[in-house]
């Protein structure tokens, strides 16, 4: 492979000029595609498998009207204003009369008109049901929706929205905030290089290739579900591996001018060395993420395919853009020098350091991993939960929208569980006494004018009375339950029954998580067992959480089994050794631990919350360590790769176990603890994000790499390595390496 990265590298110096027309080509195309054709994120909608998809498809069966999107839509009077004046409410009701007659609006629940929503002293609140699925709709969408509810907003009335809706107006983008940290990452580049045009260029490889990248993703979302964390994830991940991988091979190539290569050859050898650790680091990193897929939970995986596209982007722009980029510049690359910034003389401290450690091995080897373990001790406390509108900021619409109703009608008003049942026995078909006509020519079948599940078409099969009785049943046994609020219904027709219940707790509260489990587990089962063949699902927003937690639960195993089963081979294969794979897997996993720590110290515990523009601690998302331990695993060989290519290389050259640890240190330790500053500042500016799930992956990502660099490679993997001498290069069938020099070209292969 090394012989191969030296050809490309010197092909794609030589030929520059057909490398930048490419990148243009493609970074033109995909950026006009993704804009002209690109779609919109949207939360997935399936959870195969699960209580809450069953209770869908069994909405889907009878009440497909109200499986679709929703938007809540909330009127609170501005100061000064009342509702009870009959001219707000009138423009109120027109309001809502114009959202219902939108071309996106199924129907809409107007509690002026009793078919639904709810109206108090201080809000009215209507749900609008829309057509289609959630990938259907668009800025314009809710531009319309803006422009209807506007008679409210001219008779003082504030208007915010939740559901979809605040979905769609908040879809991912980059920011002011995300450049402040390209900037800090040029800063970290200048001190690390000393001069300006050699900062430079990671910047631009790494933008050239972001660009590429987002704008395939953007494409993506328009053929399917892509969650809105996935560009932002994406992005931050791409970023910072990419500026990265570049940094390597620049300094490298930086090197060996100064000692005197020609360009084309220095940009070969760079490639054959440097760029033969980003190939096998990138692709752990790609791997370990694809590993998302046996989550079993489509977007997911999703998410960590469009990382990898990101990461694969960034080390194809380090191989090919770069060495094109490099050959531009040509001796050039250190004409603008820093004053008085000279990083090389860091080499000299960073070996007497290697040194110190490889003569205290035990002590800090202890020291370290006691460390590591400190850290992780939050995790005891994980809880997973749900990340709704009222865990968001305040400046926030959804979150303003869920203020208002849990001031007016309960925390739990906003995010009700459905409880859906079926019950397949035949009955003469009859007409509900509760059946009504409505204006268009829809049949209302709640039973209470202020449920929420309002109306369905005509043509709907007659309610089942066996399935109205379970219904009752149902409604009877939730009475006098710890922690409802209310439950509503029931509403039937054919064999399916919906029952609504509103828990008197808020979405991301521990007590509504035992609510769903004590429903399904105690309250409900006594119920159905009178009914034989009886199929009853608890369904919503929460429940879709638990049961999202239990399939990571579930799946964590082999996902964990994956990512580490394919970065051990990979590095096997890098390193031909035994136990330098196992040692890293050991090293990760406690990397993985420590960074799991400070997210629950910092959102579960609300250690410093505030300063991440939240106002309340909240609740792990299930698939965030998940998703964390593929990214951390990734990232943590990455580093890992870096520095024992270097060591590797030594020792192949002096069979000295601890003389090349010293020298690695030396020659790597720089670029590790740079390129880690570069990481941190870019995870750490996308926590102005609003998505709280950014932020979580953010603060995760940015305290795993600042201790992997640190603790774990300038401390914990020097000291082990001291105390394992030959063994660390132990491989069946291979003896020492011999005391002369051997080629780099043949150090670096891999074992074929």
């Amino acid at each position: 492979m090394a012989r191969t990265l030296d050809r490309l590298g010197r092909f794609c110096a030589r030929n520059r000029r057909w490398v930048f027309g490419i990148w243009i080509v493609v970074a033109l195309g995909t950026v006009i595609l993704g804009a002209t054709s690109g779609g919109t994120f949207v939360q997935q909608d399936r959870l195969p498998g699960t209580e809450t998809q069953r209770s869908i498809d069994l909405l889907k069966k009878n009440f497909s009207d109200v499986t679709g999107p929703t938007a809540t839509i909330v009127f609170h009077p501005q100061q000064g204003v009342s509702l009870s004046d009959w001219r707000v409410a009138v423009q109120i009701g027109q309001a809502i009369k114009q959202v219902g007659a939108l071309p996106r609006v199924a129907t809409v629940e107007n509690p002026y008109g009793n078919t639904g929503g709810v109206k108090g002293p201080n809000a009215v609140i209507a749900v609008a049901h829309l057509k289609g699925t959630a990938r259907d709709l668009g800025p314009k969408d809710m531009l319309a929706l803006e422009e209807a509810t506007e008679p409210a907003r001219l008779a003082g009335v504030d208007v915010d929205y939740g559901g979809i809706v605040s979905l769609i107006l908040n879809q991912p983008k980059a920011g002011p905030k995300e450049g402040i940290g390209i900037v800090l990452a040029l800063g970290v580049l200048l001190l690390a290089f000393g001069s300006f045009l050699a900062a430079g260029v990671p910047i631009v490889v790494s933008l050239a290739a972001l660009a590429v990248a987002y704008s395939l993703i953007h494409f993506g979302a328009s053929l399917w579900q892509v969650h809105p964390t996935a560009p932002m994830v994406a992005a931050m991940l791409g970023l910072g591996a990419g500026i990265d991988y570049a940094l390597f091979v620049v300094t490298r190539h930086r090197k060996q001018l100064a000692d005197g290569m020609a360009v084309e050859a220095s940009i070969g050898r760079a490639l054959a060395t440097s760029g033969h650790a980003v190939v096998f680091a990138g692709g752990t990193v790609v791997f370990a993420i694809c590993g998302l897929w046996f989550s079993g939970i489509a977007f997911i995986g999703i998410i960590g395919l469009a990382s990898a596209i990101a990461v694969a982007l960034m080390v194809a722009g380090a191989l090919t853009l770069l060495p094109a980029v490099l050959g531009a510049l040509s001796t050039d690359i250190d004409r603008y020098l820093l004053p008085r910034v000279r990083p090389d003389k860091a080499t000299a401290r960073w070996e007497r350091w290697g040194r110190h450690v490889d003569g205290h091995a035990w002590p800090y080897a202890i020291a370290a991993t006691l460390f590591l373990l400190f850290l992780a001790i939050p995790v005891l406390s994980l809880r997973f939960g749900i990340i709704a509108d009222s865990t968001l900021p305040h400046s926030n619409s959804a979150r303003r929208a869920y203020d208002v109703t849990a001031r007016e009608f309960g925390p739990g008003w906003y995010s009700p569980f459905a409880i859906v049942a079926s019950v397949p026995t035949p009955v003469e078909p009859t007409r509900s006494a509760e059946s009504t006509k409505t204006a268009k020519g829809w049949t209302q079948l709640r039973r209470e004018p202020g449920g929420r599940l309002a109306v369905s078409p005509d043509g709907r099969p007659a309610p089942n009375p066996q399935a109205e009785r379970l219904g009752e049943d149902l409604l009877r046994s939730f009475h006098g339950v710890r922690d409802v609020a209310a439950a509503q219904g029931p509403v039937v027709a054919g064999d399916s029954v919906i029952v609504t219940l509103e828990p008197a707790s808020a979405p991301q509260a521990a007590a509504t998580a035992d609510l769903v489990r004590n429903l399904r587990e105690n309250v409900i089962p006594p119920v159905v067992r009178g009914y034989p063949g009886a199929r009853v699902y608890v369904g919503g927003e929460t429940p879709a959480i638990i049961d999202m937690a239990t399939i990571v639960k579930q799946r964590m195993p082999y996902v964990v089994a994956v990512v580490v089963g394919v970065a051990l081979v990979l590095l096997v294969i890098a390193f031909r050794s035994v136990l330098v794979p196992l040692k890293a897997a050991l090293m990760n996993l406690l990397s993985i631990g420590a960074s799991y720590g400070v997210v629950v110290a910092v959102f579960q515990w609300g250690w410093g919350i505030r300063l991440l523009g939240l106002d309340q601690p909240m609740p792990i998302v299930s698939f965030v360590p998940l998703f964390m331990f593929a990214l951390v695993f990734g990232l943590s060989m990455d580093y890992e790769v870096f520095l024992l290519s270097r060591v590797r290389e030594e020792y192949l050259r002096t069979g000295d176990p601890h003389e090349s640890v010293v020298t690695g240190i030396g020659s790597t330790a720089r670029l590790i603890t740079s390129a880690a500053l570069i990481m941190i500042c870019v995870f750490l500016s996308f926590l102005g994000q609003p998505d709280s799930m950014v932020k979580m992956m953010g603060i995760g990502l940015a305290s795993a790499v600042a201790v992997d660099a640190t603790v774990v490679r300038l401390v914990l993997v020097p000291a082990l390595m001291s105390l394992l001498g030959h063994a660390n290069w132990w491989f069946p069938g291979r003896r020492r390496p011999p005391s002369r020099p051997e080629p780099v070209e043949r150090e670096l292969e891999p074992a074929r």
